[in-house]
């Protein structure tokens, strides 16, 4: 392994498949633009809605952007697929703009990763609409991990269906 090695490593197995998911998710959650830029090859390839994003720098200016206009972003991702050095997830994530309006983007994420565990190309596609505050379901206090969402334990889905930490209850 290198330097530059960013375990679990393909080919991905249902567990480390979701290590991985999880590990987005929460270096995601961080906000934190060199951290999580850190997980890309140096020259990898994205698509996020129809900009086209090349390269682990011009991801973190890209991400830089994105968490100025996107104030309290909290994220939560779901294992959809996984085969060999692929995983695609499944996503949700809430921000308000800096007029206080709440927003909730939805949608999917295919990743590829390279030998190292670097992913070298994502593609994503994302809607979003806005909501009303008391309409957020993504519930987290400051300084804790995303681990419930409302919406969905209202729905009957939780820890078998999509298991990432804590299922369908609080753990907090």
């Amino acid at each position: 392994m290198t330097s530059e090695s960013r375990p679990p490593l393909p080919p991905f197995t249902l567990e480390t498949a979701r290590q991985k998911v999880q590990a987005a998710q929460d270096a995601w959650n961080t906000k934190d633009p060199d951290r999580v830029a850190l997980a890309y090859t140096e020259d990898t390839e994205w698509r996020n809605r129809a900009e086209f994003v090349k390269g682990r720098e011009a991801v973190r200016q890209f991400l830089r952007r994105k968490w100025e206009r996107e104030q309290g972003y909290v994220l939560r991702k779901y294992l959809f697929a996984y085969q060999d050095n692929r995983i695609s997830v499944c996503f949700e994530y809430e921000y308000h703009d800096a007029a206080g309006q709440w927003y909730r983007a939805y949608g999917n994420e295919n990743w590829e990763f390279n030998e190292q565990g670097l992913m070298r190309k994502r593609i994503a596609s994302i809607n979003e609409a806005p909501i009303r505050a008391e309409e957020r379901r993504i519930a987290v206090p400051e300084g804790k991990q995303v681990t419930y969402n409302s919406w969905l334990a209202e729905q009957g889905v939780g820890g078998d269906e999509l298991p990432l930490r804590g299922g369908n209850q609080p753990a907090y």
